[in-house]
């Protein structure tokens, strides 16, 4: 239905196409060169975009099932509220474990997120208008770097289990027999220059979060803006055991908030640039998009932030390692 098309509509009536079903049609038509995808009356279907090759670009309208968007790279994924055939309107809100270990262009959920949202994501950038649930970013990883995205995977498809085996085999030898000759120092070195160029994630957050936001995590940067003014945006255990990486909170921030490792630290001028850069970034992605309340309280941010961007930007506390400078 689709030969030469670049781009397509799928209806999903609402219930009556499993997020299976569709799943498997994303696939399929993606394997003949879509590239675009407007799914249209989405309830709750899940695994939408999962395991889809990018890149390729996803429209979601309406509310989108647990564990869509995982495993994920190259892809950009927006979700926009909708009102269905009888009159009842979604907010573009997304469920649960959203952008499970993926590597987007951009995963932009209109609504607000329920829990492991970006989890075990080592690359992207994320953002939600709304709020967020329980372990957001958990483990969230330190960047995918290009060298991996060079890898030609399709020499490895004819493979058999035992030549799979073999092949990784070799692959230890040499490794190891490369660390005995020059060392282990010598080895890094040579890894991290093929490594210098990865981008970590970006996770911004419009509203709040509960518990445990970027637990473990390992490069991440992570913003919640606040933009509805909340005493304490966030929960308890913030970066709980994150061994690299920042998170910038606008609003108070107890110390009986901080999760293990971690604490408050001083905002560079590096820091304000990089939220400048995203606080713009979350405004052109979402402005004109979502519900009038929820615009004025992003029309508020940006007047502030226009008219004395360094009054604005002086409100966030900033979480780093416990041993990071």
């Amino acid at each position: 239905m689709a030969a030469g098309a670049a781009a397509v509509t799928i209806d999903c009536g609402v219930m009556a196409m499993s997020g299976e079903s569709l799943n498997h049609l994303m696939k399929a038509l993606r394997r003949r060169g879509v590239e675009d995808f407007r799914l249209i009356n989405v309830c709750g279907q899940n695994l939408i975009g999962t395991g889809v090759p990018g890149p390729a670009r996803i429209e979601v309208h309406g509310l989108m099932g647990n564990h869509s968007a995982a495993f994920v790279d190259g892809l950009r994924i927006d979700t926009h509220p909708t009102t269905f055939p009888n009159g009842v309107w979604a907010p573009g809100d997304a469920q649960v474990a959203i952008g499970n270990t993926s590597n987007p262009d951009e995963i932009n959920i209109g609504g607000s997120v329920d829990d492991l949202f970006a989890a075990y994501c080592p690359s992207g950038t994320f953002r939600v208008a709304g709020q967020g649930g329980n372990r957001c970013a958990l483990r969230a990883g330190a960047g995918v770097p290009q060298v991996w995205r060079d890898i030609d995977y399709s020499q490895f498809s004819g493979y058999t289990r035992e030549e799979t085996l073999e092949d990784l085999l070799l692959r230890y030898q040499r490794r190891k027999a490369k660390i005995n000759a020059h060392g282990y120092s010598a080895f890094l070195q040579e890894y991290r220059k093929k490594v210098a160029d990865r981008k970590p994630p970006v996770i911004v957050i419009g509203r709040r979060v509960r518990d445990y936001f970027m637990e473990y995590a390992q490069g991440t940067a992570g913003i919640i803006l606040n933009l509805y003014g909340a005493a304490s945006p966030a929960g308890y255990y913030i970066c709980s055991g994150m061994t690299a990486g920042k998170v910038f909170i606008r609003g108070m921030v107890g110390e009986e908030q901080l999760g293990t490792n971690v604490k408050k630290g001083r905002l560079t001028d590096a820091d304000r640039g990089f939220l400048s850069e995203q606080i713009s970034g979350f405004h052109k992605t979402f402005d004109r998009r979502l519900v009038d309340t929820w615009q004025a309280r992003l029309d508020a941010l940006m007047e502030g932030f226009a008219k004395d961007p360094g009054a604005v930007l002086d409100q966030f506390v900033k979480i780093v390692p416990h041993d990071a400078d």
